[in-house]
């Protein structure tokens, strides 16, 4: 699953709205509905959220749609069948794999080529972040794992959305990883400790938590919008917004 490592800097990398440009687990959860494999019933039970979120009703509106798309497919695990999950989840890469970041995209193949050691640590399930961390040339990802039975799933979960500094300093032992010129980059509140571990700490497309922590922390903002990427650095106590790329 990993490969091995010796005292190279690292670079660590949320997945979901940090390189990828949805969130693989929500992916996945729409998939099995288009497949009948849960009841189309549950969308209705999020629709309010949905339509607050859509209509930016209030700052946390998609952080509460987010959460009750998780909660909702959470509690249908003990009835949900093994083989339909594995199905959705190959479907859910296969068709959407490369709608990603340009600067997270192209960022990662640069440091790939500077020889780092490329890290995943995602909230989502560990089913689709492996094959989308392989697709992207990380050596070692981290995601989230359904207790499995036989035929369904036992309903017991182990999370890692929460806890990510917990996940990178293990993996930085465990592959003797150097600091030294390390970089990681998220976009939201749960990313702070993974952020924090890094030399260069990168705030992409951050939420206002994040950016107000890393406005405070003097990290590096990064906003990709359309087809523009913007960078803000701290040079002499103060942000500097510079136009970085255009594609």
């Amino acid at each position: 699953m990993t490969k091995t490592s010796s005292n190279k800097p690292f670079a660590a990398f949320d997945i979901d709205g940090t390189l990828f440009r949805s969130g693989l687990y929500r992916e996945v959860a729409f998939e099995l509905v288009r497949m009948g494999a849960v009841p189309e019933s549950i969308l209705k039970k999020i629709a309010d959220k949905e339509n607050a979120w859509k209509q930016r009703a209030h700052g946390s509106a998609f952080a509460e749609f987010d959460q009750a798309v998780v909660d909702a497919f959470d509690k249908r695990l003990p009835r949900l069948k093994i083989a339909y999950f594995d199905l959705a989840a190959e479907r859910v890469i296969k068709a959407h794999k490369d709608n990603v970041y340009v600067y997270t995209r192209d960022l990662v193949q640069e440091l790939k080529k500077k020889d780092y050691f490329l890290i995943a640590i995602s909230g989502s399930q560990l089913e689709v972040v492996e094959p989308f961390a392989q697709h992207y040339g990380f050596d070692t990802w981290v995601g989230q794992t359904f207790e499995r039975g036989d035929e369904y799933f036992t309903g017991h979960i182990r999370k890692t959305h929460e806890g990510k500094g917990k996940h990178l300093r293990r993996l930085i032992k465990r592959h003797n990883l150097s600091t030294s010129g390390s970089i990681a980059v998220g976009d939201s509140i749960g990313d702070i400790e993974m952020l924090s571990l890094a030399e260069r700490p990168i705030a992409f497309n951050p939420e206002s938590n994040l950016y107000e922590i890393a406005e405070k922390n003097g990290w590096d903002i990064v906003i990709e919008r359309k087809n523009l990427i913007y960078e803000m650095r701290k040079e002499h106590d103060q942000y500097r917004l510079r136009r970085t790329k255009s594609h």
